[in-house]
């Protein structure tokens, strides 16, 4: 649900020196996508344990930014095996049979400062909509590589993408809105 967010965080900018085709690579050890929703009134978190993405971002060249994130939904896991079984399942992301959720930009702008947005099409239990994911971004420059560090964080609804099925489709258990954060750090050779 909220791994749909994370996604989003994976906007990443490179150094304005930086060529708009040099890629980013994504450290997976210090990056997340994390998501959160409420059952029955409590605060449900978790995270898209497997994910991967292409990141090319030049804040110079926002024009020619590609960001294209995949993750593995059944690697999504709340740390509980009710809630992961339900989540996984048939009713909710069917993770079996629609094991992909992606996010593939459209464009990204500059909203100043380190702060960005980046538009495009999130996919999720194979319903795709347009989405917008504001994100803040720092680079810095270190001997021979720079780093980027992202934050970005997207509020969806679930219900919109047809996750929550059958005695779930309602609000009463489950609420709609899903959070999805996601932070990411990346580098590549100055």
């Amino acid at each position: 649900m909220r791994f749909v967010l994370a996604a989003l965080a994976l906007f990443f900018a490179a150094p304005a020196f930086a060529g708009a085709d040099d890629p980013w690579t994504i450290d997976p050890a210090k990056s997340r996508i994390e998501f959160n929703a409420s059952q029955v009134g409590k605060l449900i978190t978790g995270r898209v344990r497997t994910w991967t993405g292409t990141i090319l971002l030049n804040p110079a060249n926002l024009a020619a930014a590609k960001i294209d994130i995949r993750m593995d939904m059944k690697s999504a896991s709340a740390n509980s095996k009710d809630i992961d079984d339900l989540m996984l399942g048939k009713d909710f992301l069917d993770a079996a049979n629609i094991p992909q959720a992606s996010f593939t930009s459209d464009s990204v702008a500059s909203k100043g400062g380190e702060r960005y947005e980046a538009r495009g099409k999130l996919t999720l239990r194979g319903v795709t909509k347009d989405v917008a994911l504001p994100f803040t971004l720092q680079i810095r420059e270190e001997g021979a590589a720079a780093t980027a560090s992202a934050l970005g964080k997207i509020d969806i609804r679930r219900l919109t993408y047809g996750v929550g099925r059958n005695e779930w489709a309602g609000t009463s258990h489950v609420a709609d809105e899903v959070t999805i954060e996601i932070s990411v750090a990346a580098s590549r050779p100055r």
